[in-house]
């Protein structure tokens, strides 16, 4: 029998995680998505400007709207498998796009396993972008 070998050209990694929540104003619910997403990630949170003046909304250009962090390596493929755990292991088909990325939601992020809830911050959501790569491409 011939033994078939895996080409290391074909194997799929997390390139990257991205967390993100988008508050939609500056001040006191920044600071709450701040401390949220540095209690889930254990990083620093960098914060999202608004690329454009919206007056319906009261949101001017270059005012802080959402926070974000990003995650690489070790530290990713750990927090991706509290993320599933929070979602039941189970992320409909529609959320993967023609590359094999996937995005999902988080309704409430005391649903992830070793977040706690804190008075401070609340009960927020959160969205979640996975990159996938794969060597050559």
């Amino acid at each position: 029998m011939t033994q078939q070998v895996e080409s290391p050209m074909k194997k799929i990694s997390v390139a990257k995680v991205v967390l993100n929540m988008g508050v939609g104003k500056s001040g006191e619910p920044i600071e709450k998505a701040k401390l949220a997403l540095q209690q889930i990630a254990g990083q620093q949170p960098c914060p999202r400007f608004a690329r454009a003046t919206q007056r319906d909304w009261g949101v001017h250009k270059g005012e802080p709207i959402g926070v974000a962090v990003t995650l690489r390596k070790e530290s990713a493929i750990q927090l991706i498998k509290r993320l599933f755990a929070a979602k039941g292991n189970q992320i409909k088909g529609s959320s993967f796009d023609d590359f094999g990325n996937v995005s999902f939601g988080i309704r409430e992020h005391i649903d992830i396993p070793g977040v706690k809830y804190d008075p401070r911050i609340g009960i927020v959501g959160l969205d979640v972008s996975i990159s996938l790569a794969r060597p050559g491409f």
